[in-house]
């Protein structure tokens, strides 16, 4: 099991920028229920994209395949 955000500097400037993506999501999201469902629903998208970056570091993060 190789972890590579740990290990590639790339891979790790990669994830980092997706992960303050994610971040913005809800830090922009309205207060309302249906807003929440998209962002969450964006958030795993972007999740998906980090999974082919390191399927570990993805799961760990809260990536259901």
């Amino acid at each position: 099991m190789e972890w590579h955000y740990y290990t590639n500097k790339a891979t790790k400037r990669k994830i980092d920028h997706l992960l303050k993506d994610a971040a913005m999501l809800f830090a922009n999201c309205e207060p309302t229920y249906e807003a929440r469902q998209v962002a969450l629903k964006k958030e795993q998208e972007i999740l998906k994209q980090i999974h082919d970056l390191d399927p570990h570091f993805a799961e760990r993060c809260g990536y259901h395949p």
